[in-house]
């Protein structure tokens, strides 16, 4: 590295590797900012829940080498003092961010969960995001910091990568941050009604067209309601072009989706998107069956893939539920099997068997699946098991 072979000879090995691991705990946090703007083409390549993914572990990786960093190369004053408040800010915002910003940790422990319902009363949704964006300050910290060391800053192959890394990933962030939100649909609410006790749907008449594919997701925000400025992701039910009208179907359960029947008609909308890669999923599968099985919300955007695709290719729809009143758009799937001799839809109340497994379970299938975190991961292990392929199973999990 450039920085080592500068001070070669003159600090000790471990300081050395102390060197070492903090330049990359920076380069990989600079990745993580990069990440944190959604870039369409990386979405479109691995999916958003798998690029979020990568952000929390490359970002828990950074935090840790920082670290050990911090315990190779001791260093006083301003030196020390800026360095330890960002590795501080750091780990409190990873800490935070296991808890309240993804379902790694809540999604596995219902009392987890509990807790976190509790507390979004004082942190919700936009404090979340906001605490979030301490990372930045964080970020400007360390550089500070590598700027206050003389015999690094003297060597210039290394401050010249430092600020080149670092002036791209700047220019990255605040384009996202200023630029593209003036690119943003804007749109007003025409239609808000109730589905079910705790679904509610959203009609949003855009003034433009959107680069919409069928099981696509968007980022909304309401701009002039309070609690609600932050965007926020949801599946997008159905998209017509002619008439520029998105529909949106969204389960009424956190600070944000809780206010979402209190928002009168003609409320402004923004919209950033649309995201997602399961129509490249089915592109890349064109020749095979196509099977979904949805439960609950993740239904969302199997039903937008039925609209899109239903009399173009053999389609068998499997939908489970808690509850009957959870089986949203149900008279108007079955109307389609009705009228479509290669779309097969199948619902039921409870979850699905192995034997029922059985029934799909083929090496001549392509597998969609929506729902829940566990649910989806409880029903691609069980078809796993019956010998499906990885490559033939696809869902994006939403733990953000």
């Amino acid at each position: 590295m450039t920085a080592t072979q500068g001070v070669t000879g003159t600090i000790n090995a471990p300081m050395t590797l102390g060197i070492q691991i903090g330049t990359i705990a920076y380069v990989w946090m600079l990745l993580v900012i990069a990440i944190s703007v959604k870039p369409r083409w990386l979405d479109r390549l691995i999916g958003l829940p798998e690029m979020y993914f990568l952000h929390g572990i490359v970002g828990t990786l950074a935090v840790v080498l920082a670290f050990f960093h911090k315990e190779l190369s001791p260093s006083t004053g301003l030196i020390k003092l800026t360095g330890e408040i960002s590795l501080y800010l750091f780990i409190s915002i990873l800490l935070y961010s296991i808890f309240f910003m993804s379902s790694w940790l809540t999604g596995r422990s219902r009392f987890a969960n509990k807790v976190k319902k509790y507390l979004e009363k004082i942190f919700n949704y936009e404090t979340s995001i906001w605490l979030h964006r301490l990372n930045i300050v964080a970020t400007l910290l360390v550089f500070g910091h590598v700027l206050l060391i003389p015999y690094i800053t003297s060597i210039k192959s290394y401050m010249f990568w430092f600020y080149l890394y670092s002036g791209v990933t700047a220019v990255v962030y605040f384009s996202y941050h200023f630029i593209k939100p003036l690119a943003f649909h804007n749109g007003r609410l025409i239609s808000n009604r109730k589905l079910a006790d705790n679904i509610t749907e959203l009609v949003v008449q855009l003034k433009g067209n959107i680069a919409y594919r069928a099981g696509d997701f968007a980022f909304i925000s309401f701009p002039n309601d309070e609690g609600m400025k932050e965007k926020h992701p949801f599946s997008i039910l159905q998209y017509n072009k002619q008439k520029k009208q998105v529909t949106f179907a969204i389960r009424n359960y956190s600070d944000f989706t809780g206010k979402l029947d209190q928002l009168k008609l003609r409320s402004r909308v923004k919209i950033d998107g649309s995201y997602g890669r399961l129509y490249e999923s089915l592109q890349e599968h064109i020749n095979q069956n196509l099977v979904m099985i949805g439960s609950g919300l993740g239904s969302v955007p199997l039903i937008s893939i039925v609209i899109h695709f239903v009399g173009k290719r053999e389609i068998t729809f499997v939908r489970v539920a808690h509850e009957p009143k959870d089986l949203i758009y149900e008279e108007f799937l079955k109307s389609l099997s009705d009228r479509y001799s290669n779309f097969h839809y199948i619902s039921q109340i409870g979850r699905l068997s192995e034997y029922q497994i059985d029934q799909f379970a083929n090496e001549k299938s392509y597998f969609l699946v929506g729902g829940s975190n566990q649910m989806m991961s409880g029903t691609m292990t069980m078809l796993k098991k019956k010998g499906v392929k990885s490559s033939n199973v696809y869902g994006e999990k939403f733990s953000f």
